[in-house]
């Protein structure tokens, strides 16, 4: 009889032990969702602020609120919004390579993000904005906006920031385009006609049909001419008034052909 009252006791004790273990359970599963929810309310008032200072273009003050959101709420969707917001802050303070890097990041860590297509776009636009004015200096930025952009219209054809990003990339040709321009014409001012016939020929095959093809077929039939390579010089020349019937360099290019012929 002791052995079955030994043992009703154990049960209850046992009940009465899982149940406490229950309500434990489940006070922390309360207080964890209201505290997810105080952090989640926490750091919406947080961005909203962030937001408005942003707005109101104190970007100092926008980067530092970005910044706090992601440091005390990293689990928050704000703190990824927050990662993309830095990143246009950067932008909007013209600070572009800053900008870049931290597009480039955002990218890696969120792939799939649905704003996968702006920050693509985003990354060839800090590119381009850092192509100089002067033709004579480093114009990396060009070739790195194109490719940026490129990849944008390669894996976001639909995106609605296509249509601006070639119109971004033609003008980024037009500065290689300039750049490739001034490189043979330095070259061809210095005599130098070998080394400026090879820069007007890359000049017309890479960035054909950017308003330097006129002239630069009629320099490239200097360059043969003066170099000595007749055949060339005459099919440039071909080429120049087939492009151009009407080009004001006829005269002096037909002088040149005349020439050419005479010597034989």
């Amino acid at each position: 009889m002791r052995i079955s009252v030994d043992h009703k006791c154990e049960e209850t004790i046992t009940k009465r032990v899982g149940f406490v273990f229950l309500c434990g359970f489940l006070a922390l599963l309360l207080g964890s969702c209201a505290g997810k929810e105080v952090n989640r309310e926490d750091a919406d008032a947080l961005f909203k602020s962030a937001e408005e200072a942003f707005s109101e273009e104190h970007y100092l003050i926008a980067l530092e609120k970005y910044r706090d959101i992601k440091n005390r709420f990293p689990y928050s969707s704000r703190a990824i919004d927050s990662e993309l917001r830095i990143a246009d802050t950067y932008f909007e303070q013209e600070s572009y390579i800053e900008a870049e890097s931290a597009y480039e990041i955002f990218k890696e860590l969120h792939p799939t993000h649905p704003k996968a297509d702006y920050v693509q776009y985003r990354i060839g636009l800090s590119f381009f904005k850092q192509i100089p004015d002067d033709s004579a200096r480093d114009l990396s930025a060009a070739y790195k906006a194109i490719e940026a952009f490129g990849v944008l219209e390669q894996k976001h054809p639909s995106s609605e920031y296509v249509a601006k990003a070639k119109e971004h990339t033609i003008n980024a040709r037009k500065r290689l385009a300039e750049h490739e321009n001034y490189v043979a014409n330095f070259y061809y001012q210095r005599q130098h006609y070998l080394s400026a016939s090879y820069r007007y020929s890359a000049l017309l095959q890479d960035y054909g049909n950017l308003g330097y093809d006129e002239e630069a077929l009629y320099r490239l039939v200097q360059s043969y001419y003066h170099i000595k390579m007749y055949d060339n010089a005459e099919d440039a020349a071909k080429r120049l008034f087939n492009q151009f019937p009407d080009t004001k360099y006829k005269p002096e290019v037909k002088g040149v052909l005349e020439t050419m012929r005479k010597k034989g």
